[in-house]
């Protein structure tokens, strides 16, 4: 008959020294999950905005694209919105304004309006790359939807 007792007090049970965390968890997803808002979060616990040790991974494109960290009054833009398509062309880099108005644009932007927001990002880090010390975006030159 098997000893009784706790079973943590059993010395015929063999346990770990270590709890199984990262790959040895079987719950590990890679470091990477999406959040209940359908964003993928990256786990990198050193990232100075880290929430719980994770950052947005569309701010850690834009920010290597940049060769920067984002400030805090930038936000970046799905264009196509679809919240886990991160492809630098996919993402623009806006201010929290810009980045309202957008949205409050009404319908889902069109085609033409979608490449000339990827024409202006393009524009503006390229203009940040030349110059990464600039801290005020220019406004958007792209055409407003429905005018």
């Amino acid at each position: 008959m098997p000893p009784r007792g706790l079973a943590s007090k059993r010395d015929d049970i063999k346990w770990k020294e270590v709890a199984s965390v990262g790959e040895g968890n079987p719950n590990y997803s890679g470091g990477k999950y999406i959040d209940d808002k359908g964003y993928v979060r990256v786990l990198m616990p050193e990232h100075p905005k880290n929430i719980k040790g994770y950052v947005y991974e569309h701010r850690i494109v834009i920010e290597e694209y940049v060769g920067r960290m984002l400030h805090p009054w930038e936000s970046v833009h799905h264009i196509n919105e679809v919240k886990c398509d991160n492809r630098v062309e996919n993402l623009y880099l806006c201010t929290a304004k810009e980045h309202s108005a957008i949205h409050r644009e009404g319908s889902k932007p069109s085609q033409e309006h979608r490449q000339a927001l990827r024409d202006s990002m393009n524009r503006r880090n390229q203009e940040m790359k030349r110059n990464p010390r600039k801290k005020a975006l220019r406004p958007p030159k792209y055409p407003r939807l429905g005018g």
